[in-house]
């Protein structure tokens, strides 16, 4: 579970959270506290993927209280040494590295909810319906705030 899903559950714990050592913390948290539940998860209530970004969305909650203060999204250290390895030849994990930099220090441009849809569709690989369920809303809905705002950052993103 952990090497399937660590990868995506760190992308997206990295959006929510200010550095790399940060997102490292908060994301064990996420595998500890899965683990402590592993008991109680449902696989007909969702995947594994789905289950763990709720976790991972109440770990960064918690962590954010814990710091008493919010980080505006355009403020967030986009530095991405520590993230973990991605396959591929060194070339192409540089170009991927800089281009998710890139969209990440755009995503002011996105509302919360738009921000939130659009990390969970591609930072965790949700479906549609996953991310619905997620932020508590229809699949149609998700939809609709991935497309939003796509189009939106293409708006803002160099050509």
């Amino acid at each position: 579970m952990y090497r399937e899903h660590v990868a995506g559950v760190w992308r997206y714990v990295r959006t929510r959270v200010p550095g790399n050592v940060d997102a490292d913390d908060v994301t064990a948290e996420v595998f500890v506290k899965a683990m402590r539940s592993w008991d109680r998860f449902d696989e007909r209530r969702g995947s594994v993927g789905a289950w763990l970004v709720g976790i991972a969305r109440h770990v960064v909650a918690d962590w954010w209280t814990r710091q008493s203060r919010e980080v505006p999204v355009a403020e967030v250290d986009t530095g991405n040494a520590d993230a973990p390895a991605v396959d591929g030849d060194p070339e192409t994990v540089m170009l991927r590295a800089a281009a998710a930099d890139d969209v990440r220090s755009r995503l002011w441009v996105l509302t919360a909810r738009e921000r939130e849809a659009v990390t969970l569709r591609f930072a965790t690989e949700l479906t549609s319906e996953e991310i619905g369920a997620t932020m508590g809303i229809s699949a149609t809905a998700a939809r609709m705030l991935v497309y939003r705002g796509v189009a939106k950052l293409r708006e803002v993103m160099p050509r």
